[in-house]
């Protein structure tokens, strides 16, 4: 079975899916088609219906859910959907559990951390805006420390830049949530570049409208794939499509799908994250740098909870839903510390009470291995000890486990160290007629919706430059392959310049030496 058209976009997520929409919003007569492997749109967007208060049920979001005013890209799509946003809930006193089992509460913006401890961690911010500020996340490895931080991990750059242990595993707990992994696991450069792509280390780790954790969406954010699905067409919207292998030739490129169907387009999109991309056969093979970033861009272990209740009983103790833990001490075997990273509330906008928990990096890999019942009684034990007993009796409870998703395996992903070499031009640059989107190949918010939706308008645009020449001012190619400032990266391997005192103590050590052997040979005659 074979079907020809113009464009064919692989993934049915955010990314693809604008892709898709663009296109057909610029030139409505292309002929386009969207092959995502689930039986559903929305990738890393799930929204669910869950029991609430007074025997209803209410929606929520089971994947990525906050979007923010300084996410120009993901605002400006969802006002062109008519979709409504509203503030996370953050009023009252916050929970915060680093350096001890104790249960610690604040109400300002300030951690209740010790006054070292203050002191460490705003030192710790200041360092980290300013080495950002060196790294370009267009090609974050050619800044003039691009080699040395890729080859650092983030754990020791911490060891380095921290000394109070409340402010390290304060740190630690924010970035194993907003990563999914542990620190010791990806590259300094990386998490500079990220840092950087966002615009600042607090605006990345905040809950105000201008940070990353500020705004939801009225309804859930699945709704931005199954809407975009209709404005494309949903018979050009194929589910249960998985590819297999992508095979280009000088005039066209096909797609293969795993029930037998063949897709015949004059230029396609790979919207797919790289690690699930890597599983897909390609002839030719597709670039060594691609290759390199598909194998060290891995996902983090993420597990998302959600938990409601008759009440706000947090609201009314005072209480913002909020906490911040290194996860607390653990009686289960095979678990070095509780469940939970980050909480938050998570209260619907037509006032339907919950909570949403975070299980990320080691922690969601060890309770991951537990039976759900002992896994759900953790969580409720931590929410107990957080904001009372009432959090115990809840009226539903529900977990995704991002790494058991079929065709996803994974919500947010990272570089491990040595990769950045690869980085820009692996995840941006065409690879002969297949263009890429993805969140992770955003030039802003990568990993976030935001980036997802930049990726995909990027994608559209340099096959519309393509296929449709003339078409795309030099305006709307800025930041694609074909811009008319774009330069490829290309990356030596620098000379470590060393300083005068390097020098002075290296030229000490050679006569050093060169005495200890003359007295030696003086010795021996």
């Amino acid at each position: 079975m074979e079907k020809h058209v113009d464009v064919t976009v692989i993934g049915g997520g955010i990314s693809g899916l604008t892709a898709a929409y663009h296109l057909h919003k610029k030139d409505p007569a292309l002929k386009i088609c969207v092959l995502e492997a689930k039986d559903r749109v929305g990738g890393r967007t799930l929204t669910l219906p869950l029991k609430c208060k007074d025997g209803g049920t209410d929606h929520w979001d089971l994947g990525g859910q906050w979007v923010s005013t300084s996410q120009k890209d993901i605002m400006a799509l969802l006002e062109e959907l008519g979709l409504e946003t509203y503030p996370q809930f953050t009023t009252g006193s916050k929970v915060m559990q680093v350096e001890s089992a104790k249960i610690q509460s604040y109400k300002s913006d300030i951690p209740s951390l010790s006054p070292f401890e203050l002191i460490d961690l705003q030192l710790f911010i200041w360092k980290v805006e300013r080495l950002r500020k060196q790294v370009d996340h267009e090609d974050p490895y050619n800044c003039s420390k691009g080699e040395e931080w890729d080859t650092k991990t983030l754990e020791t750059f911490l060891k380095e830049s921290l000394w109070t242990r409340g402010a390290y595993e304060t740190v630690a707990a924010a970035i194993r949530t907003t990563v999914t992994m542990e620190p010791s696991q990806m590259s300094t450069l990386y998490f500079l570049s990220l840092v950087s792509s966002a615009g600042g280390l607090m605006i990345l780790m905040e809950a105000n409208e201008d940070a990353a954790q500020g705004l939801k969406v009225k309804g859930g954010t699945q709704q931005i794939s199954k809407i975009l699905a209709e404005k494309v067409g949903t018979d050009n919207v194929l589910l249960e499509h998985a590819v297999t292998k992508v095979i280009q030739n000088e005039k066209s490129i096909q797609l293969k799908c795993r029930n037998g169907l063949t897709v015949s387009c004059k230029r396609a999109v790979m919207a797919a994250p790289p690690m699930v991309a890597r599983k897909i056969q390609f002839e030719p093979q597709l670039s060594l740098q691609r290759r390199e970033i598909e194998k060290w861009m891995p996902f983090g272990n993420y597990i998302k909870v959600i938990v409601t209740y008759q009440e706000a009983f947090w609201r009314s103790n005072g209480q913002s839903g909020e906490a911040v833990t290194y996860g607390g001490p653990s009686d289960v075997s095979g678990c070095d510390v509780g469940p939970l990273s980050i909480v938050f509330d998570a209260t619907t906008p037509t006032g339907s009470p919950a909570l949403v928990a975070f299980l990320a990096g080691d922690q969601a890999i060890q309770w991951g291995r537990q039976k759900a019942h002992t896994r759900k009684n953790a969580v409720l034990k931590t929410l107990t000890d957080f904001f009372g007993s009432q959090a115990e009796s809840c009226l539903d409870y529900f977990e995704k486990d991002w790494s058991e998703e079929l065709f996803i395996e994974g919500a947010v992903a990272a570089v491990s160290t040595g990769a950045m070499r690869n980085f820009a031009a692996g995840l941006r640059e065409p690879q002969g007629r297949l263009h890429f989107a993805g969140s992770e190949s955003a030039r802003e918010w990568d990993g976030y919706m935001s980036g997802a939706v930049q990726a995909g308008i990027r994608a559209a645009t340099e096959i519309l430059h393509q296929l449709r020449p003339g078409s795309v001012s030099s305006g709307e190619l800025f930041g694609t392959a074909y811009s008319p400032s774009y330069k490829a990266p290309q990356h030596l391997r620098r000379k470590v310049k060393q300083s005068y005192i390097t020098r002075g103590l290296s030229f000490a050590i050679l006569v050093g030496v060169i005495a200890l052997l003359y007295r030696i040979f003086v010795s021996l005659i």
